[in-house]
Order: C-alpha cells, then structure tokens, then sequence
C-alpha cells in the first residue's frame, strides 16, 4: 500500500536513490530536528536534485512520514527479533530473562533515539505520525508484557498482568524522557545511559521479582 506523501520505487537505481534520501533526511533531522529537515540540504547531502526528492515524496511533510516508517518499521523487526531469541530461552532465569527484556527495550532507543526524538515532538501536532508511533508502542508493550507474563508464576507480585504493564511503562517512559530531553532531566540530574539502564533493570528486579539486581560481576546493584 502506497504511504500518503511517498511514492513507491518501482526500479533498482530509484531505490537506491530512495535509500540515499532516507538516509540524509534520517541525519537532518537527528542533528536538528524539523527545523534542519529542508528539502534542498537532504537532496545536497544525499547528492540528488531537489527534483529527484520531490519525485519521490509529496513534500517535506511527505518525507517526515517516510523517515518515520522508515525508523520504525527497523525498529518493530528488531524488536521482534530480539524477543523471539528471549523466547527460545525457556531454560533461561527470571531474574536474567527481565534483564535482557529492559536491555532490548532500551537498545533500540539508544540506537534510533536521535532520529526518534523530532518526530514524536512532530507527531503532537500531526495524528498520522502519531498513530504510527503509537503502534510501535503498542508492539514493543506487547512483546515485553507477553514474555515477562509467561513467567507469571514466578513474579513477586499479587497482580502480575497489571504489575508488569506498570513495570513497561516505567522503563518505557524513563528512555522516552531521555529521547525528548536528553540525559539531563529537566536541568536537574544528569544520568549517563548506561547508569540508566542499571537502575531500570534493578527497578523491575525489585518491582516484579522482590529482589535485588546482581550483574555480571556478581555484585549488588546498589
């Protein structure tokens, strides 16, 4: 199915040109935003015409909406990926299978955060961008609840379906935060990634198993 502002590419070298456009549209905007997204700086840094853009895309709006299915869709197949492997892993402990599902969570944002940031502020104001992030949402709070509650009975926890929904959106919202404000959280405290991810894992450790986070090391996640 055709996506509203883009124009499929029918031929090998119209893909590739595709691909080159996708892929300078994806560094505008990770460097600055909606505001560096400019039709003529793509086409520079992709070494196309403008015309070549525009023979591919409606408009800027048109190129958003590309870049967003773009990131996305890599995203939703990696995801998936990622917790198909977990799934296979029925001999794997609770304690390590919850840390490998906050670790895949928080993978795919350090990845694409950059890219991802401009267009969730985009999609305040534009319902299709939002619709689409949403159902990216929606995968990735499926597959973590899904995995996490096939070990139900081994959860600490009186109500599991609803405790790991809360656990989700605690670690989903925190690396949301950190892609729309950066690692300083509203100028206060400054949290490195991989500090992040620590105390996210020891979060749900404690939250849905009553225990604390060892790592690899074998020392507590105090």
């Amino acid at each position: 199915m055709e996506r509203s502002g883009r124009r499929p590419a029918q031929q090998k070298r119209s893909r590739i040109t595709e691909r080159k456009i996708l892929t300078a549209a994806r560094l505008a905007l990770a460097e600055d935003g909606w505001e560096g997204l400019a039709v003529a700086r793509v086409a520079a840094a992709a070494r196309v015409s403008v015309g070549s853009v525009y023979e591919r895309f409606a408009d800027k709006v048109g190129l958003v909406h590309a870049v967003q299915h773009d990131v996305l869709d890599e995203v939703d197949a990696d995801l998936r990926e990622a917790f198909a492997r977990l799934r296979e892993r029925t001999r794997t402990p609770s304690a390590e299978l919850v840390t490998e599902a906050v670790h895949a969570l928080v993978l795919q944002v350090a990845r694409h955060g950059a890219v991802m940031g401009p267009l969730i502020l985009r999609a305040a104001a534009d319902p299709s961008l939002r619709e689409r992030g949403n159902a990216t949402s929606a995968l990735a709070e499926e597959l973590f609840t899904s995995l996490i509650l096939d070990r139900a009975g081994e959860l600490a926890c009186s109500r599991p379906g609803t405790a790991v929904a809360v656990a989700f959106r605690a670690v989903f919202s925190t690396v949301m935060w950190q892609v729309l404000f950066g690692p300083v959280a509203a100028g206060r405290h400054s949290i490195p990634e991989d500090q992040q991810l620590h105390e996210l894992i020891t979060l749900c450790h404690a939250y849905l198993l009553g225990t604390g986070y060892r790592n690899v090391t074998g020392q507590d996640g105090s």
